[in-house]
């Protein structure tokens, strides 16, 4: 079929005719890439065979090694194999790793061998398929993958031929080279590759074997055929919108494509090598300044290729005139043809396939677009079976056994898929594929338990076992874009995976302000640039209520207009459309929220938000990985960040005191740390595991981390905190923050370590101060009352002279040097800081202090010399804080107690956060347990020969897809209370002086009780 189009494909010639062009060539002398004089020398062949170099064909560069061989003949190579066996210890997993791209001119149902030497001997080998047109990868690691046993001082290689002759070129070989073990792709040339992996970016071939449960019907009945009608033409209006093809738009396209110099000559299609940026990851231990973006940086990386292929199917479709579209066309076409030969093509993964998604998406969109094209011109079956391939669509055979699937498939498979899926003509077997579809997404959808992906009934969305918006968006677009293409047709996902989605992005627009994320929830770019996606708040408003019983949901349309940015054609005409139909912008949410599958407390009144992060043992710190998030080691350490704006405005970090130039990341606002300079923060970012790569994802040992929230309206937060002893584990401290409305009260106690070289601070606030005239105000603002105010959005700050915090430390730094998160190089900002210093290897100490955003001087000072607080208990035990306006009582039970202070909770029998509120004859009673109970007893940590703590990735702790176990709570209330028991609150008994209730605490969820006299 696909010869039938080379006639059209000679318009190549009309653009630039030099095909080598630009060509460019990775070079080191482990790579084999036949670019020199005499690169042919050291190979032999036999049986009438012929080697040598052509410019025929290449893979890099402008040549390749050339075998036309007779049946049976051998090419042999004499030439020194680097194999190094793998490390015993077990600290390095790389793996040695032959790698080769091969040329093949005619598809073959046969192999040809690759056999490696030892002066003669015959060590390992592997068999390589032919069944295929054009170019291919192989990487096939020695020890794991090949036959036989490798030996080091091997110097031969041998490539075997089948029985039949044939031509076959070779280029860009490595021998051999150390590469990561996990990222070796097996396809139909080396199905044996990396067998047993999991991994879902690898399964590719596997999941190209699955076979349907569902049965196939006998014919499509009329309503299925105008829900796929619908279903094709949401997906078209999502991925493309019509406008106007200008002159100049048809200019930069002819530009962009003239520089790939795709061309062809005697039926053979030649232009600039295209490669998916893995494939530098051969070169990483020997290639001096090796990047995994090497391709890209070069020009040369699929994603601008196949975003270069999409523009000009949105512009074939919106061309107005026959020549541009005959044009555009061709140049489709072409640039479809020479990714097939570079190895875009089903049954193909071009070695190292991991995290390929990001890259194919531009494919599938644009080959969905241009159907009819690719029709006419007889390739839509083979482009029909690529897409299925890498989209791997085939998994949507597979009946789900547990709720919930992984962020990167919503994020990479599903657009891939659907369009699949949807590019295939009306048949039964594209019902059948949509109903396998629905039900896989319908299943990821729904709220998943333990720490797998992706949502949480809580409304967390989690991807590397955490709370990550940073990353969830992109999953996000992914889940709402297909409950919206499916919505209210007979293959819509269910009212509980819609209603959950839903519940996320809600919860999502409630921590983040009034689009960002809070700096703690950034992930590994804590840059402050991340922001939640408008659109996919529209998108669902669209897709209608959960039920189906409204074609629009109201919630969703109304917090789409209120974090609409209107900076696309498509958010300006979504805004217009939903207010033409009478909804109108939300209100800032208000009230407060507790984020148990987060370890995050949210309070939120006017347009402010106060953002608490903690971690424990089920969920990490913070993320870190070679060349990002190098030194936010301390974000999630009890963190309590500020996002504001003067009432009325918009909060952005700016607007919240914020920037990432001279931010001393030892003082991360709300964390108690030992105060390092910024370079000894940095991380030092390990493999530690099989499980896992280059990465760090610190734990705690304790459990006890995470907020409770009365009827979301206020709060509490607290934490065990104890870092890791990869860096200081003696720093320890309990840390506690309660929501009073307006007003937050954050105490610590038993702060401790044995750091004798450093300081211990409580960093009350770092704000960034951008202009002279704020400068000057925080020159004038020293404080005689232990009082400040920020003078760009009035957030107040009161700290009372108690014993063990009177050494304050207002600082004012005009300029301050600091470190770039991710390049590492120097920045510098203005910066006031104010912190309570513990001093050098502090024991026992605590702090006091209160945060009131959005207050006058006059009403700081009212407050400073009245505060409406009461702190009844600060100690290792609890920290118990009564707000004498709301008339609540905030309990953080760090340990079990034996009596608690003056209240109305007499006694409770284990640890956990309460909060009571007494009203006349009435009590509302919420209580929580933190810990989420993935696993009993103490921590599952390891310990080296000095007793401390090993570090592992939490992909290798047997428990993370453990269910939240229950952990029953028991309350002694004072008093003779009457009690309506829900199914998480029991009565136990009920005497003249004493109501004893039972809770079942799961989920780090609260658990609300109203009672009455």
């Amino acid at each position: 079929m696909r010869n039938s189009a080379f006639a059209y494909m000679l318009f190549s010639l009309c653009f630039a005719s030099l095909s080598h062009a630009n060509a460019q060539e990775v070079k080191h002398e482990k790579i084999l890439s036949f670019e020199e004089a005499g690169s042919v020398s050291g190979f032999t062949t036999s049986k009438g065979s012929q080697v040598n170099i052509t410019g025929q064909y290449h893979r890099d560069g402008q040549q390749s090694l050339q075998w036309k061989y007779q049946p049976g003949a051998t090419l042999s190579l004499k030439h020194d194999i680097p194999f190094e066996p793998k490390d015993p210890t077990g600290k390095d997993t790389y793996l040695s790793t032959f790698v080769v791209w091969v040329y093949n001119d005619q598809p073959k149902d046969e192999k040809v061998r690759f056999s490696f030497y030892k002066d003669g001997k015959e060590c390992s080998w592997f068999d390589f398929h032919i069944n295929f047109k054009g170019w291919r990868a192989a990487w096939v690691c020695f020890e794991r993958d090949m036959q036989g046993k490798p030996e080091e001082g091997m110097n031969e290689l041998r490539v075997s031929a089948p029985s039949t002759g044939g031509m076959l070129c070779f280029d860009q070989m490595v021998l051999a080279a150390k590469t990561d073990h996990r990222h070796q792709t097996a396809d139909n040339q080396v199905p044996f590759v990396n067998a047993g992996t999991d991994n879902h970016w690898l399964i590719v071939r596997d999941c190209s074997l699955l076979k349907p449960d569902i049965a196939l019907d006998s014919s499509v009945s009329e309503q299925e055929k105008k829900d796929m009608e619908l279903i094709g033409q949401r997906f078209r209006n999502l991925i493309y919108t019509p406008g106007k093809l200008t002159q100049q738009a048809m200019a930069n396209l002819r530009t962009k494509f003239e520089e790939y110099h795709i061309t062809v000559k005697d039926g053979i299609i030649t232009g600039r090598p295209i490669y998916f940026n893995r494939a530098a990851e051969a070169y990483e231990r020997f290639l001096p300044n090796w990047n995994k973006n090497l391709y890209d940086k070069m020009g040369m990386e699929l994603k601008a290729y196949f975003d270069l292929m999409n523009r000009i199917a949105i512009a074939y479709n919106n061309a107005d005139n026959e020549p541009a579209k005959q044009e555009l066309k061709s140049m489709f076409l072409l640039m479809y043809q020479f990714a097939c030969d570079q190895g875009i093509d089903y049954g193909s993964c071009l070695g190292n396939f991991t995290h390929y998604g990001y890259s194919f998406r531009g494919y599938y969109t644009s080959c969905y677009l241009m159907k009819d094209v690719l029709r006419e011109a007889g390739l839509l079956e083979e482009a029909q079976k690529a897409m299925q391939w890498y989209a791997m669509t085939n998994e949507v055979y597979i009946n789900p056994s547990a709720p919930g699937m992984d962020m990167d498939s919503f994020n990479t498979k599903t657009t891939g898929r659907i369009a699949s899926i949807l590019i295939m003509d009306n048949s039964p077997l594209k019902v059948q594929y949509l109903k396998s579809f629905t039900r896989w997404i319908n299943n990821g959808c729904l709220p998943a338990t333990g720490l797998a992906g992706a949502f949480k009934k809580d409304g967390g969305a989690f991807h590397h076992r955490n709370n990550y918006p940073a990353y969830a968006v992109g999953g996000l677009e992914g889940a709402s874009n297909m409950i919206y293409l499916l919505s209210r047709t007979s293959f819509r996902v269910s009212e509980l995976g819609h209603s959950t989605v839903k519940n996320v992005l809600l919860t999502m627009r409630f921590y983040c302000n009034r689009n960002y994320f809070p700096l703690s929830m950034s992930g590994r770019h804590p840059n402050g640039k991340g922001t939640l996606i408008p659109m996919e708040y529209g998108i669902m408003a669209l897709a209608g209520t959960p039920d189906g019983a409204q074609p629009y949901d109201a919630d969703m349309a109304a917090a789409f207009l209120r974090v609409a940015n209107k900076g696309s054609k498509e958010e300006k005409r979504l805004v217009e459309s939903l207010q033409k139909k009478g909804f109108k912008a939300e209100n800032d949410p208000q009230g407060n929220l507790a984020l148990g599958y987060g370890c995050v407390s949210v309070q939120r009144r006017s347009n402010w938000a106060a953002v608490a992060r903690g971690h424990s043992r089920y969920l990490w710190a913070a993320e870190h990985y070679l060349g990002a998030n190098w030194y936010g080691r301390y974000l999630a350490h009890g963190s309590l960040q500020i996002l504001t704006a003067l009432p009325g405005d918009s909060v952005t970090p700016t607007t919240s005191s914020w920037q990432h130039d001279g931010f001393d990341w030892g003082r991360i606002p709300g964390t108690t740390a030992i105060h390092l300079p910024v370079a000894q923060l940095k991380a030092n970012v390990l493999n530690v595991d099989v499980y896992s790569g280059f990465e760090e994802m610190l734990y705690s040992d304790e459990s006890f981390a995470g907020g409770i929230s009365q009827q979301r309206t206020n709060g509490a937060f607290g934490m065990k905190l104890h870092e890791h002893d990869k860096y200081n584990g003696s720093m320890r401290a309990r840390k506690s923050y309660h929501f009073f409305d307006n007003r937050i009260v954050c105490l610590g106690s038993d702060i401790e370590n044995t750091n004798k070289n450093y300081d211990t601070e409580t960093t009350v606030f770092q704000l960034a101060a951008y202009s002279d005239s704020v400068q000057v105000c925080w020159l004038d603002n020293a404080s005689t009352n232990n009082t400040w105010i920020d003078p760009v959005n009035s957030t107040g700050y009161y700290v009372p002279n108690k014993e063990g915090q009177s050494n304050l430390k207002p600082e004012i730094h005009f300029p301050q040097y600091s470190l770039a998160q991710d390049t590492q190089k120097e920045t510098k900002g203005n910066f006031v800081s104010l912190v309570i210093n513990h001093g050098k290897a502090p024991k026992g100490g605590k702090y006091e202090y209160a945060i009131l955003p959005q207050i006058s001087q006059a009403q700081l000072a009212a407050f400073a010399k009245k505060p409406s607080y009461k702190v009844l208990q600060q100690d290792r035990n609890a920290h118990i804080v009564k707000d004498i306006p709301t008339g609540i009582t905030s309990y953080v039970l760090f340990e079990t107690p034996r009596i608690l202070p003056e209240g109305i909770v007499q006694k409770v029998d284990t640890t956990c956060l309460l909060m009571t509120r007494e009203q006349k004859n009435k009590l509302l009673l919420t209580v929580a347990n933190p810990d989420l109970n993935l696993y009993s007893g103490p921590s599952d940590e390891l310990f080296d020969k000095d007793g401390k703590r090993v570090e592992r990735s939490i992909y290798s702790r047997p428990w993370i897809d453990n269910v939240s176990t229950p952990i029953p709570v028991k309350v002694t209330l004072k008093g003779k209370w009457n009690v309506k028991e829900t199914p998480d609150c029991k009565l136990v008994s009920v005497g003249k002086n004493e109501t004893v209730l039972l809770f079942n605490c799961h989920d780090g969820m609260s658990i609300d009780l109203e009672l009455t006299k």
